[in-house]
């Protein structure tokens, strides 16, 4: 299974721990990719961090920044 049917089935807000199955990478990977800014995140409480899936969606190349489709 590829980035993008995972991503399609995920749901529009995701967990770390939904962000490393989706993107196959561990957990100190995926957080480094959202403390570096490229996977824009929300600090919900100190200990949660969300991501939601549009920006999962223009970090992997699949949807413009802008919300108009590729």
């Amino acid at each position: 299974m590829n980035d993008s049917s995972l991503l399609a089935a995920a749901p529009d807000v995701l967990t770390v721990r939904e962000v490393q199955h989706v993107l196959g990478i561990g957990r100190n990977a995926t957080y480094e990719l959202i403390a570096s800014g490229r996977s824009p995140s929300i600090r919900v409480t100190p200990r949660r961090i969300l991501v939601t899936r549009k920006a999962l969606e223009v970090f992997l190349g699949l949807a413009s920044k802008h919300g108009g489709e590729r």
